[in-house]
Order: structure tokens, then sequence, then C-alpha cells
């Protein structure tokens, strides 16, 4: 149902528009066909596989004594590609930092976020030898887009935990000065000739002025791993990003996207231009002042068929989208267990915004309602999704039900049959679970990992419930599902590990879901 939704939408969008693909200046292809063999993407799909042109990192964090590492690889060996890294807060999906990254063949763009001991803020240095727009290695994060009411400290909390995009804006494959200035030389260094980087200052007009700059169609072969290290307790936590490809039919062979690299600066963008390129409701209203800089995004049309961020913001979410989430969860105190759980949807910032200066949800209509006030309710300062289900009567052997219904059980077989078994907080114990902000940790039994503090919950088991799994109902609205992305993350203390010496253990668990 979703995907013929979509389709139709497609279409009609078209017409009612009356443009052309690909006539957003900015946003750029070819006409049609293949492209060196690589044929036009229609589709977007999530890559089991863990390659792609988009990587969603779920998490980040420099709370608590966390640090967040991130290394990109480029497993193409023949194009080099100009990526978009963007850094958004927990709390409403803010731009908090941003960076272009320019990789040769089979290169790897790793870099550091820790906590910056003046400010409190997060800081990222890639001591890299990858060129970068803008050059600097070491830079803070920024809190012009977070929540202007709080003070300084309030700010820089906003921004020391959230999610990253990650996705490919074009190849630049060999015969330009801009691939030889990138290219790293026999000693591991790329020249980042300013000159030949200064085109890329400039938005393409065509894709003949594309082609003219060194850029090509984006292809797939983004790889991207993440690791949280938190020093004081030796721990640590690792995962894969979630990878979505843009392929030429469902299930079919990655192709190519549209050229969709904008400049990295503050050159401010109209609201008719925005409306072009996202569908972010506070930069098409104005509510926020849009800059280059914030293009692309999520949402801006990548495939070639699509010419309404509307449609590519549905698609994404879309091939994110899941009705169920279920992990395990460890608070055995022999061993000193906490579990969180992390729940990101990247996409949501595409359907709905809060708006900071008079505390109101915004919405942008997308051609299927994922997010609509129907399942968005607001707390204090954040938005939170509603209609999610841990605990339902005694578990059933009816099909389908068995395997998405929610339930919450200890390691024995024992289940609780309704939330008001256990606590939920902040909230009475018969509040409901909501997903708080953009990116909600869930903690268990009060014990937390990740010392995440801008959008929390806990869920308070009885005692025989100190282990043990749960799933939760994400049927959305209709039973579309919801986008969400994340993972379990557990640490265990073993008092006399090795001949008395302590050892503390960091576990990563995904979450494994089931989709519409």
């Amino acid at each position: 149902m979703r995907k013929s939704l979509i389709a139709q939408s497609v279409a009609a969008l078209i017409g009612a528009l009356g443009l052309a693909a690909g006539a957003n200046a900015a946003v750029v292809g070819p006409a049609a066909g293949p492209v060196n063999g690589v044929p036009v993407a229609t589709v977007l799909e999530v890559n089991t596989d863990g390659l792609g042109h988009i990587n969603l990192v779920p998490y980040y964090s420099v709370q608590n004594g966390n640090d967040t590492y991130i290394s990109i690889t480029n497993t193409d060996t023949k194009n080099a590609k100009a990526v978009k890294v963007r850094f958004r807060g927990a709390g409403n999906s803010d731009d908090v930092f941003d960076i272009t990254v320019l990789m040769s063949p089979g290169d790897v763009w790793a870099a550091s976020i820790t906590k910056d001991a003046a400010t409190g803020l997060p800081m990222l240095d890639h001591g890299d030898a990858s060129c970068t727009l803008p050059k600097a290695v070491k830079a803070k994060f920024v809190t012009t887009r977070v929540d202007s009411t709080l003070d300084a400290a309030g700010k820089a909390n906003q921004t020391r935990e959230g999610y990253v995009e990650i996705l490919n804006m074009a190849d630049i494959p060999t015969g330009s000065d801009l691939y030889d200035a990138i290219k790293h030389n026999s000693s591991g260094v790329a020249a980042c000739t300013p000159a030949d980087l200064d085109t890329l200052f400039t938005d393409s007009v065509d894709y003949a002025d594309a082609l003219a700059k060194g850029l090509a169609v984006p292809t797939t072969g983004l790889m991207t791993n993440w690791t949280i290290i938190n020093v004081p307790r030796a721990s640590s936590w690792s995962g894969a990003a979630v990878a979505v490809e843009a392929r030429a039919a469902a299930g079919g062979a990655a192709g190519w996207g549209n050229i969709v690299l904008f400049p990295q600066a503050a050159t401010p963008v109209t609201t008719v231009n925005a409306a072009l390129w996202s569908s972010d409701p506070l930069l098409i209203s104005g509510d926020v002042t849009a800059a280059f800089y914030d293009f692309p995004d999520l949402s801006t049309p990548y495939l070639k068929a699509t010419v309404d961020p509307k449609v590519q913001a549905a698609a994404l979410t879309g091939s994110l989208a899941v009705t169920s989430v279920t992990n395990e969860y460890v608070t055995e105190g022999s061993l000193q267990g906490k579990t969180d759980w992390v729940f990101s949807m990247p996409t949501r910032r595409y359907s709905v915004a809060l708006k900071y200066s008079d505390n109101t949800a915004k919405y942008t209509v997308l051609p299927v309602d994922y997010f609509t006030s129907a399942n968005i309710v607001k707390t204090g300062r954040q938005l939170c999704v509603k209609d999610l289900f841990t605990a339902s009567p005694a578990p059933t052997t009816a099909e389908p039900d068995n395997r998405v219904n929610a339930v919450t059980a200890n390691r024995e077989e024992g289940f609780l049959e309704s939330a008001t078994e256990f606590v939920i907080s902040p909230g009475e114990p018969t509040a409901p679970l909501t997903f708080c902000g953009e990116v909600s940790v869930l903690t268990f039994n009060g014990k937390s990992v990740l010392g995440a503090s801008v959008a929390t919950k806990d869920l308070t088991f009885p005692a025989d419930f100190v282990n043990g799994w749960v799933r939760i109902s994400t049927p959305g609205l209709a039973g579309v599902g919801l986008p969400i992305i994340g993972t379990a993350m557990v640490e265990l203390y073993n008092a006399n590990a090795t001949a008395g010496v302590a050892g503390g253990y960091g576990l990563t668990f995904p979450h494994r879901a089931t989709r519409p």
C-alpha cells in the first residue's frame, strides 16, 4: 500500500507542478538512461549489507564522559565522492554541525567528537588528510539553531547528543582538476588546492555546469562505523550505520541519483528555493532562515523522477518504517547491569518540527501520513510520538500478531499483560510510552548506561523482571509504521574478572524489527 501511494503521488505532483525532472538548480542530472553502466535509481531501500548512498548513524554522545568516533569509508575504488556530514541534535533535529568531506577512491575519513571542557560543546577533530569544506580540522558544534530560550549551558546540552546524516552528493570521476586536487598522493596526502575547491562554492545551474566542475551522478559505496567510548568507565559500544541505497527497482541493482552538491556556505536561501530542496517545515516556512549549508538534507530530491521534496521524504521514511522493535535488556544486580535503548527517527524532521518562537508544532503534509497531530503531542518544549505499546494481554498464537504485538517479558516466560504493572517515568504509573525528541533514549529499571539527558524515558519493572526482552509495538498511523533506527547498549561489570582484576564490558545489540 505504501509504495503504491508514493508512486501515485510522484506522478500526480509532477503533473500538477508542471516541472521536468531535474528542473531545480543545484539538483541536476542527465535526462535519463544508464551512466557508465549504472542505471537510473527509482526507489530508496535499506541495504542490510551496509553499503549505500546514504548512511545514518543513530546516536552520537559526549554526555556523561562519552566520546564518539565515526569512520566513513568510500569503498568505490574508481570514483571520489563529495559527502555531506551533518550532526543533528536529539531534541528537535536542529543542525548543530555540518561539513563537506571530499573523499578519494578507497579513502577513509575518521573523526572524533569530544566534549570541550571550557564551553561544554562537542568538538569535532578529524586530523585527516582528506579535503574538507570548511578546511578547519578542529571545530566546536554550534547552538545557532537550538532553543533560544535556554541559557548557554542548556543550549550546549542540546548539542551533546543526537544523530548523524551522511549523504553522497556527487561522484568525482578522474580527469578533472577537482579530482586531482582531492586525490591522495603516494604519501597519503591530498593537495586540497583552494583554487580547485573554490568551484564548489557556487551551485550547479544545470548538468553541463556540474560536469564542467568535475562532478558526476552519485553512486553507492559509502560505509560508516561508529563507536562510543566512555573513558572513565572503560566501556565502549559500536555498530554500523544504517545504509540506504538508491536502486533501479525494488530489490534491484544500485543506481545513480541526482547531483545534489550545494555550496558549504552561509548564503541565505529564499523560502521559494528552500521549498524546492526540502520538506523541513521550519525552513520552507521561513521560521528558520535557510542557508546553502542546509542543503542537501535527506528530503532533497535524490531520485530522478522526484521533483517534490515531500515525495522524497515519504519515500525515505517508508524505507525505514517499522511496526515493532524488539531487543533484550539486562539490569542484573550481581553484574551491575545497565541497559539503554536508542530510538532515532532521522526523517521525522521532514514531517514535523517544534517552532521555538511560539512552542508549537509545525507540519509538512507528506503523500503518506507518518506524523500528524493524531500521533504527535507536545510535552514541555519537545514533540513526542504517542501510541506506542509495551505490553498486551497474554501472548497470542494468532498470526500475525504473535510477532508484532507488544510484549514485556523476563527470561523465564513471565509476561506483563498491562503497562499498569510497571512504571514509565517521567510520568504517572499508568502513562503510555512516548518517544520524545528526535532521538529518544529508553533506560530500564532506573539504571542508565549513556547518561543521556535530552530526551529520556525509563521503564521500571517488578523485581522478577531484572533481565528479559521487550517488543514495542510501533504501528504508526493506519499501520504505516514509524521510521526508527537504533540499538541496545548494555554495560556489565565483573569485580573479579581475572585474578582479582575488575573488568567492564560494553555490549551492543541492534534492534530487530517488523515492517509494514
